[in-house]
């Protein structure tokens, strides 16, 4: 029952104690995972006179395998053989998880093919053995030959043989897996179909998780959170707070996935709720939910929360400052990110990451200070983390976004072997944004014909290269191109793209059918092609569309009052300027890139 004190306090009143007594206080401590204290106990029996039976040298065992100790548990083997209990089954299946637990393998399979009487909890644990050091082939082939001893899976065979599949990333091997859970009807247990929810789950395979949870006659904890954990992962935030409410209880972990459900919908209001039932349930020294609670509040635009939250928090980790940095980067505060960056490296001391990396680059990059990018280009290297793709692809961004894509190609010839298409888009669109529309067809053109399938991105990037160097003619052969292929979702944005073009080039007649569609990048694109081309007429039509979205962007508003004035009409200029104090919107100041100032 976890009842250590109360069964500690029983002990000591008993005058005999016999090798049962023993043997169950060293099996209960470690059972309860008070390991150190089991061997103490077993050592104190030993030194009394007593002989351990199997219950005993189980229960040491068990306390052995949790302190990972080799040495200790080599030396129980010598006893084990000293007492004859070798070829005991139950001291034998305890004695290979131990040599499991400490990364000797090989001995676990030497005693388990010694022991004369191998049923089924021996051959789970061999099974489990291999799990646990990463040994799945091996798993399998051991699995095949428990197949054909005749004997019938149970459901800790099912769990191991899960892990390794979802180790394995192999779909074919999770659906057999699945087939056998059904052969053998092992779908009415809990542990199994939670085991298969993982499973599912770790495929991002949706349908088939949300078919088996909805089929469970019984869910716990686990299930839900499992359920709710894909569903945030996946971003169906809405879905994942429905099935909250269908629960009747929950514990800190389904809490967490409700607030991250929270951030993704900006709900702040719910958010606070969920963290007021934080604290009400005693959650709110959890470390993962406060972290959990920083990046809601972050990504519902309330940082004054988020800061809050962070700087109560008396324990920090990686995450916690992670967390922070990427809430400020979301809000539009790099240089108060890079602040927290340099207070980790120097105050906190802790070893900076790979994602904390990416965040101090992304900073970097929004600042366009391409000094610092140079600095942090060299902490990576220091910090051996040039294997990683992630920085690499955020070097070629932020180079890019810094002015310099001589740097940015560099990075990316270096990659070689370890470029994605993410590295593809990120060296494209630096070009792109840089003026070099020719050369980021030219790569463009050099990705389809290694191989490579553009995404949404992909085309996104190549159509803004084309719209900045004003390529009209290739940025609408590559829209056709896109329509034809009907593989892809054609979003606003790369409407937007096309407007933008069309605008910059002066065909705005031809730019303006494209006001049909909803969003801002259509409207922002026609605007900034009326500024450009002094064109008043359209410029009002777009106004009048896209009123609602106009009123709420200060830097729109600015282009249009300055638009205004160029044409001399000086008091519809002056009104759009009051209006926006009267609303206290305020256009975000431009950053010089020469200067570092803003």
């Amino acid at each position: 029952m976890g009842r250590v004190k109360d069964a500690d306090k029983l002990f000591e009143k008993i005058p005999e104690r016999n090798v049962i007594i023993w043997s169950i206080m060293v099996h209960g401590y470690s059972k309860n995972g008070l390991h150190e204290k089991s061997i103490e106990c077993f050592n104190s029996m030993r030194n009394i006179g007593l002989v351990p039976n199997s219950f005993t040298i189980v229960g040491v065992l068990v306390g052995v395998s949790g302190l990972r100790d080799l040495i200790l548990g080599q030396s129980v083997h010598g006893l084990i053989v000293k007492l004859g209990l070798e070829d005991n089954s139950f001291v034998g299946t305890s004695l290979l998880e131990v040599y499991a637990k400490c990364g000797n393998i090989n001995d676990s399979c030497k005693i388990f093919e010694n022991l004369k009487s191998q049923g089924l909890v021996p051959w789970n644990a061999m099974i489990s053995a291999f799990v646990h050091n990463g040994l799945f082939k091996e798993a399998f082939l051991l699995f095949n030959r428990f197949r054909k001893s005749g004997l019938f899976p149970n459901s800790m065979t099912v769990m191991a043989l899960t892990q390794s599949c979802v180790a394995m990333e192999s779909k074919c091997l999770c659906e057999s897996a699945h087939a056998m859970v059904v052969k053998f009807g092992l779908v009415a247990d809990v542990q199994v179909n939670n085991s298969l929810l993982f499973l599912y789950s770790s495929l991002m395979e949706l349908p088939v998780a949300w078919e088996i949870f909805d089929t469970m006659e019984e869910k716990d904890v686990i299930s839900w959170s499992t359920m709710m954990s894909l569903l945030v992962h996946l971003e169906y935030a809405s879905d994942a707070i429905k099935l909250f409410f269908h629960m009747r209880d929950y514990d800190h972990l389904i809490l967490m996935n409700l607030i991250s459900a929270c951030g993704i919908l900006g709900n702040l209001k719910m958010g606070k709720s969920v963290h007021a039932q934080v604290i009400t349930r005693g959650f709110g020294s959890e470390l993962p939910l406060l972290n959990a609670m920083i990046i809601m509040y972050a990504r519902s635009e309330d940082l004054n929360s988020s800061r809050t939250v962070f700087d109560h928090s008396t324990m920090k980790s990686m995450v916690s400052w992670t967390s922070i940095i990427s809430g400020l980067l979301h809000n539009g505060r790099p240089r108060e990110a890079l602040d927290m960056f340099i207070r980790v490296r120097i105050v906190e001391n802790f070893f900076t990451d790979s994602v904390l990396l990416v965040s101090a680059l992304t900073a970097a990059g929004e600042m366009g200070a391409l000094e610092l990018c140079m600095q942090l280009h060299c902490h990576t290297i220091k910090a051996g983390c040039t294997n990683y793709r992630s920085i690499q692809n955020c070097l070629i961004s932020t180079y890019s976004k810094c002015g310099d894509v001589e740097l940015a190609n560099n990075v990316f010839v270096q990659m070689a072997s370890l470029r994605d298409i993410v590295s593809w888009n990120a060296i494209i669109n630096g070009y792109g944004i840089n003026g070099h529309g020719e050369t980021a067809l030219s790569l463009f053109y050099e990705f389809r014909k290694s191989g490579g399938i553009p995404d949404s991105a992909t085309y996104l990037s190549i159509l803004s290269a084309c719209s900045h160097s004003g390529l009209i003619s290739e940025g609408l052969l590559i829209f056709n191109q896109i329509i034809e292929e009907n593989r892809i979702r054609v979003v606003t944005e790369h409407y937007g793209c096309i407007a933008d073009l069309l605008a910059r080039a002066g065909y705005l007649s031809d730019a303006s059918k494209f006001l049909d569609g909803e969003g801002k990048t259509l409207w922002k694109a026609i605007l900034n092609g009326c500024v450009r081309n002094g064109d008043l007429n359209l410029a009002e039509f777009a106004v009048r569309k896209f009123h609602e979205q106009i009123q709420k962007d200060s830097g729109q508003l600015v282009l249009l009052s300055n638009l205004y004035a160029s044409v001399g009409r000086f008091k519809d200029a002056e009104a759009l300027r009051l209006g926006m104090e009267a609303e206290k919107l305020i256009k975000v100041p431009g950053f010089s890139i020469l200067t570092g100032n803003l």
